[in-house]
């Protein structure tokens, strides 16, 4: 606890008063492989080869050197990360013996949440109806694993794109009245990693949603997002690329997120937003990061 005190004491006094961003979150892509085929996502399945565990144990270990403190791991799919009779539980248990303060991994759910990590982050866009427009028909078999999974902290995804914007509300409303055994929901907007497609929303377009999750917070749905952090989002005042974040996958290591520099003014990578807030001392982004943090 004194370790992450002194680091976290350090790291605000440089980055809040000397304004020099420290080196603090550190994902790692251990597959490109996926047991999905989501609308607007090019990453899975691109034929590269998964992290060897030496490369993946050789990774964590520098990342730790230079300064990283906090890891998730993602994929596609991390969950069916496998090297020889490794799987991504021994991944988790490495990182937390390397010193990481927290381990977080994000998933599409349909393989169970059976792992050690400190939070898993459920990508679920919607009840049935709208769910299956971005995953397809899985919605049933995810719901299944967070109800009857053993990981006591979980968190929902949802990704919001033209089909899925109208079930927000619906699904809110659905996790609070049926106790779904989650943190809460965090939203983010579908990102044109790819390009400008037909599910992208522009700014304009965005604005008057971000206006309906202020008033779902209002309304005391269980929404993540910070309400400093939905407002900097809805206003385009955060910072692109966040150099407090890195992540690596088979070919290399890039700075906030695999995307190309033309994507950054539309993401809708929603937890840049809530960094940025909390590094600005908004009471709100604050108070929402220390529900899952």
């Amino acid at each position: 606890m004194w370790d992450r005190l002194r680091f976290y004491t350090r790291f605000v006094w440089r980055c809040v008063v000397l304004q020099r961003w420290d080196l603090l979150i550190y994902g790692v892509a251990v597959t490109d492989r996926c047991n999905l085929s989501c609308r607007g996502c090019d990453v899975s399945n691109t034929g590269r080869p998964d992290m060897t565990w030496g490369q993946l144990v050789d990774v964590m270990r520098n990342a730790w050197n230079r300064g990283f403190r906090e890891l998730y791991f993602t994929g596609g799919e991390p969950m069916l990360w496998r090297c020889e009779e490794r799987t991504l539980e021994d991944a988790i248990a490495a990182a937390k013996r390397t010193g990481f303060f927290h381990v977080h991994v994000y998933t599409n759910g349909t393989l169970g949440l059976d792992t050690s990590a400190d939070l898993v982050w459920v990508s679920m866009d919607g009840l049935p109806g709208t769910f299956e427009l971005r995953r397809g028909d899985h919605f049933n078999q995810v719901e299944r694993a967070i109800r009857e999974g053993r990981h006591l902290k979980a968190a929902i995804i949802y990704t919001i794109d033209r089909n899925t914007a109208s079930g927000i509300e619906p699904f809110l409303r659905w996790v609070d009245e049926t106790g779904f055994p989650v943190l809460g929901v965090m939203f983010y907007f579908h990102t044109p990693y790819y390009g400008r497609d037909e599910l992208f929303l522009t700014a304009d377009e965005r604005s008057p949603i971000i206006d309906r999750l202020l008033g779902c917070i209002r309304a005391g749905l269980p929404i993540i997002n910070s309400r400093a952090g939905l407002l900097a989002l809805k206003a385009g005042d955060w910072t692109r690329r966040i150099p407090t974040a890195h992540v690596v996958d088979i070919d290399g290591e890039y700075v906030c997120c695999r995307a190309s520099d033309a994507v950054c003014a539309d993401c809708g990578y929603a937890a840049c937003t809530e960094i940025t807030e909390s590094l600005r001392l908004r009471p709100s982004a604050l108070l929402g990061m220390a529900r899952y943090w």
